[in-house]
């Protein structure tokens, strides 16, 4: 029974490959910015060239090259000492100078996150229409609405600000300052750093869904956001603990190399959403189902179109988890040094069936870096140096972010307070009802802390499948067709939700009639 509960659950989560990796920064680039993210419209410009979007990343900015994102746009700016900037939608950006003793940059419209390492002998500088901010180790947000009013909000560090009349002020962590063309206001008290995280969390998740509204308003811009959708799925249902949900479905192509699975949940008091966004070596073809049929792996040679990075995201409005993979590349885990990750059996939807790969090789999707984020704050991960050939080469993280270097203190990270580093994490998977499909994964950390996920497969009025009504079915097609009854439940709890939980439910008729289950 343990076999047959693995494989059911597997095939309904065979949409989400979610294995993990991470990028790296060149090492030429000592005095280089790197654009190394960006999704929505994101175009560049050189001092003297046309607008162009953003193709292939990461790509290297130079002095006097400007940014501008779109709606429900942003891009992410990593200089070499592993400074970042983030840019929010509809920014306008220019790098105006780049060296080890100064970097200084423009933000003419829009909003601009900061987190700069600290260098005594460097110099950091964001300028506005109405200010300059002059940094040497700190993490700040500046916004910028029309007219240049500017908003600069200091989560960490000291932030000297001064004005177009050359009056300047030393802001301190937690402070709020306003400036406009009249001169700067009076600082004021700001939202702590990591209400700022949440809150930066949440407004990417409802970029992504196109949520750009309070929670009452999320229906109305889903219904906007549906006619991007290349599949589309809605039905009310009851979920495991007895409760009414209206569930919403869509799969989108934000760019031409990437396809986005979104979900959501409205229960009469509260709404959950996940995401799912990645990210493929070229640009898809019009019809997915190819594509996404080689997620998998592939027998004998690499797949012709594989992940080279994803995001995920899972929220209640109040809690958030986010996944975040880069460096994805096809390995060959029959013929590596790792016994451990071969692959003796293969589904071949061509056959619709299971295949016995033998001696042959089997290629699959290994990232180079992973990150799990809680509530904004890193809680596990690992990095590499290089393309790794096997997870066994990964380096787990302990002092810093395995996605943007960052230094880990208890302001971006789930630090161990006895250690001062992430705590070790355990894994444990039981099938806690003999005869039903519900699975538990149940991680545990040597802090204390945990997150479990109780996974169950349940029909429209809430009852959890059991196996027997799986039992005989051979193939993919007979599987598929039995699957259409039911859905798919993920409730999850953690030590840092205080009691609160993420529950998610998802239909596979879309994800069948789409091709990611196969």
């Amino acid at each position: 029974m343990r076999a047959m509960l693995k494989n059911i659950i597997f095939k309904i989560l065979t949409f989400a490959v979610i294995l993990a990796g991470p990028g790296a920064f060149p090492a030429n680039a000592a005095e280089q910015a790197q654009l190394v993210k960006a999704y929505g419209m994101v175009q560049t410009r050189g001092p003297s060239e046309d607008w162009q979007t953003v193709s292939a990343l990461p790509a290297p900015l130079a002095e006097g090259e400007r940014v501008r994102t779109g709606a429900r746009a942003g891009a992410v700016i990593v200089f070499a000492d592993r400074s970042r900037v983030e840019l929010g939608a509809d920014s306008s950006f220019a790098l105006e100078h780049v060296s080890a003793r100064r970097t200084a940059m423009r933000i003419e419209l829009g909003r601009l996150k900061a987190s700069v390492q600290r260098q005594l002998s460097a110099r950091f500088e964001v300028r506005t229409p109405t200010a300059v901010c002059f940094v040497r180790g700190t993490d700040f947000v500046v916004f910028v609405a029309a007219g240049g009013r500017t908003t600069v909000d200091l989560l960490r560090g000291l932030l000297g600000v001064e004005d177009r009349r050359g009056h300047q002020l030393l802001l301190r962590p937690n402070e709020r300052l306003r400036v406009d063309v009249r001169g700067m206001g009076v600082p004021e008290r700001a939202p702590s750093a990591a209400q700022v995280l949440r809150q930066d969390f949440h407004a990417g998740m409802r970029r992504e869904v196109g949520l750009d509204q309070a929670k009452e308003e999320v229906l109305a811009a889903a219904a906007r956001e549906v006619k991007l959708a290349e599949y589309q799925q809605g039905k009310a249902l009851i979920d495991v603990s007895g409760n009414r949900v209206r569930l919403e479905e869509y799969i989108l192509r934000p760019s031409a190399n990437q396809f986005k699975f979104v979900v959501l949940n409205r229960r009469e008091s509260r709404l959950d959403y996940f995401y799912y966004l990645g990210t493929f070596n070229k640009a898809l073809p019009a019809e997915l189902s190819g594509v996404l049929r080689q997620l998998p792996g592939g027998v004998g040679a690499q797949p012709e179109y594989y992940l080279t990075g994803f995001e995920t995201g899972r929220s209640n409005t109040i809690d958030s988890m986010r996944e975040l993979a880069q460096g994805g590349h096809p390995v060959d885990v029959n013929n590596n040094s790792d016994l451990t990750d071969n692959v003796a059996w293969w589904f071949d939807a061509g056959s619709d069936r299971y295949v016995e790969v033998g001696t042959r090789g089997f290629f699959q999707t290994l990232f180079n870096s992973y990150g799990f984020y809680i509530n904004g704050k890193l809680k596990y991960g690992w990095t590499s140096a290089r393309d790794i050939a096997s997870y066994s080469e990964k380096i787990n993280a302990s002092n810093l972010d395995p996605i943007t270097g960052a230094a880990l203190t208890s302001a971006n990270a789930w630090l161990d307070p006895l250690t001062g580093q992430l705590a070790v994490r355990s894994v444990n998977r039981t099938f806690p009802d003999p005869g039903r499909v519900h699975q538990r994964i149940y991680e545990s950390y040597e802090d204390g802390s945990f997150i479990s996920w109780d996974n169950y497969i349940l029909d429209d009025q809430g009852r959890v499948a059991a196996v027997s009504d799986f039992s005989g079915l051979v193939s993919g097609t007979a599987f598929k067709s039995r699957l259409l009854d039911f859905n798919y439940e993920v409730v999850i709890t953690a030590s840092e939700f205080n009691g609160r939980r993420i529950d998610l439910v998802v239909e596979p008729r879309i994800l069948i009639s789409s091709g990611l289950i196969q």
